[in-house]
């Protein structure tokens, strides 16, 4: 099984999810392993989001569930998501460190002669006057790259944190100047976050300040936007710029958001329903101001979300969904953090890199979050979702022990002893 995980990890540096996303093979072949074990305290939380986003897609629209387009799109969450829960399934005794530092390499290398093509035609500051020549890498969406290629950099700088060496340096420089040339905006706001995260010592009170600061600011500026004269639920709107960048932002700040905060409003304690927001929803029965039960739907499993994953969590699934969902990632980072703590101080440093990379990952997730609704994305979570994967599988490889023959009866005996006996 871990072949597929490893696998899948390799695929993850294309934007082609029915193979980068086979991660979650084991989950269908070994589901029956699940029974009779513990788990870490991160996955409770994640178990119940996903049990509550099938019952949110079983009230709302259940023949989504017979629907590709429904995985590919609003239901991306199962793709990439059930990769989480796939190591837990197998176990293994690779050494991660160098496994995951290989990756990285990998993934610098397949990427270093797209690049340089890249460079040699377009040039390294050409997206600043044309944003629309930015470098994609292997994926078709340039957010798309620019969310891998910043999650692929804390991989690197978790190799780096382990063993510093000036090529890895050098691969670190190399991959910022490809997330530089995407022109991703939210991705490089995410590599740049973990910098403050990781100098001010890696603190409880900085994530909480982090996640607190990507979930106001988001209501607020919706809040700012919000025009009580439109109809958020419909689809008409007139924005247009020449410039695609501040296009996007302005789509964002003027339509999407407020949509997706009004969608909030309306049904605030377990929203509008999985996979609604981009749905044609021709009117509503709103119960006590807390619940909205949608009438005259037209089902559409496009691409189109709020451009942010705090507030479409709060759009589709309410309060209750975005506190599930965060409280996943609070407790993941927390078990991450002591991992790499222990892993230092009474393992030989073994999985280091894999307990740091996921910490510092799921950093940068969170703050891209609040610009692109990342937190479901295949091309941003399957490489995280993977390396944890084979983190919760790994085991101590066995010691090689050597016996010493007393009678019938085998017992371990130092090397001294050994040769003793040998002599005899």
């Amino acid at each position: 099984m871990v072949y597929i995980t490893l696998l899948a990890l390799l695929l993850t540096v294309t934007n082609f999810v029915p193979l980068s996303a086979i991660g979650f093979l084991p989950v269908v072949l070994c589901s029956w392993r699940f029974f009779g074990r513990t788990y870490p305290a991160f996955v409770t939380p994640l178990v119940v989001f996903g049990l509550y986003v099938t019952v949110s897609t079983l009230l709302y629209a259940p023949a989504s569930f017979t629907e590709f387009d429904f995985y590919r799109r609003d239901g991306n969450f199962y793709i990439s998501y059930l990769p989480f829960l796939a190591g837990f399934l197998y176990t293994h005794d690779l050494d991660l460190n160098k496994l995951l530092r290989r990756f990285f390499i990998f993934a610098i290398v397949i990427n270093a002669p797209f690049y340089a093509y890249y460079l040699a035609h377009t040039g390294l500051l050409s997206i600043l006057k044309h944003p629309s020549e930015s470098y994609g890498s292997y994926f078709i969406a340039r957010n798309a790259a620019g969310g891998f290629l910043s999650m692929l950099c804390c991989l690197g700088i978790a190799c780096y944190m382990h063993r510093p060496s000036k090529f890895l340096l050098g691969c670190i420089c190399l991959n910022v100047l490809m997330l530089w040339s995407t022109y991703s905006r939210g991705s490089l706001l995410g590599l740049v976050m973990v910098i403050p995260y990781v100098v001010l010592g890696r603190k409880r009170w900085v994530l909480a300040t982090l996640i607190a600061g990507m979930l106001v600011s988001s209501i607020a500026l919706a809040q700012y936007f919000t025009l009580p004269h439109v109809d958020y639920m419909g689809y008409t709107f007139a924005i247009s710029d020449a410039n695609e960048k501040t296009a996007n932002v302005s789509i964002r700040f003027e339509w999407l958001w407020p949509r997706a905060l009004d969608y909030f409003k309306q049904s605030p304690i377990v929203g509008m329903g999985f996979g609604s927001f981009d749905d044609q929803i021709g009117t509503n029965v709103n119960y006590f101001g807390l619940f909205s039960q949608p009438l005259r739907v037209a089902i559409t499993h496009s691409d189109s979300h709020a451009h942010n994953s705090y507030l479409n969590l709060l759009a589709e699934l309410g309060v209750v969904g975005l506190a599930l969902m965060l409280a996943f990632y609070w407790r993941l980072i927390t078990w991450c953090q002591k991992g790499a703590n222990d892993a230092i101080a009474s393992h030989g440093g073994r999985n280091f890199v894999a307990f740091r990379y996921v910490e510092l990952s799921s950093i940068c997730l969170l703050v891209m979050s609040a610009t692109e609704h990342r937190m479901v994305s295949p091309s941003n979570v399957l490489i995280l979702a993977l390396g944890l994967s084979l983190l919760v599988s790994s085991r101590a490889p066995a010691p090689r022990p050597t016996y010493a023959q007393t009678g019938t009866r085998f017992t371990t005996a130092p090397r001294s002893e050994q040769r003793e006996l040998s002599a005899r």
